[in-house]
């Protein structure tokens, strides 16, 4: 566990376990993110090989699900992706008639993004193995251990939210 000083502010790491490398700086809790997420991105694209399904593709999928037809710049908004990402996730994403782009008629400067009828059956399909992902990715820790670790990243994300390059916009 971390250790705070007595006024609470201050972040002491505890020492490293035996397995890593490095000392200090392979327990800050940035490092443990971005390790984590390493992790989950592995996990990811071994269990939805077989859809050729990436984790932002997965995002941008659900996103438009959710929401139905967006320009994406709102589609960005909504996933904490930047303009660049979302381009680039999307015009993948129409290579493979999963989504359709067109001038969005509300402001021809902007693309709306559509789910297909393809794409939302990749969607639906592709839900047990991100099932999996979860289950794997979770797997060392106790039900209790699970919810906390989540409701605690959940905490984290929200609350860090604007200190993001690319926040989520609650509004799109």
């Amino acid at each position: 566990m971390a250790r705070h000083s007595s006024s609470g502010s201050s972040y002491t790491p505890t020492p490293a376990p035996i397995s890593s490398p490095l000392s200090e700086a392979s327990v800050l809790p940035g490092n443990l993110l971005r390790r984590c997420h390493q992790i989950s991105v592995a996990i990811f694209l071994r269990k939805c090989e077989a859809y050729q399904l990436t984790q932002l593709q997965y995002i941008i999928l659900c996103a438009l699900e959710e929401k139905g037809p967006i320009d994406q710049i709102t589609l960005g908004g909504a996933t904490a992706l930047d303009r660049n990402t979302v381009a680039v996730v999307v015009r993948k994403l129409e290579e493979r008639g999963l989504v359709t782009r067109q001038r969005n008629p509300r402001d021809r400067r902007s693309m709306q993004v559509t789910l297909t009828k393809d794409g939302i059956r990749l969607r639906h399909d592709v839900e047990p193995a991100v099932a999996e992902v979860q289950k794997e990715i979770l797997a060392p820790l106790s039900e209790s251990e699970r919810e906390t670790l989540c409701r605690l990243l959940q905490t984290l994300a929200d609350e860090n939210n604007h200190l993001s390059r690319v926040p989520i916009n609650f509004a799109g």
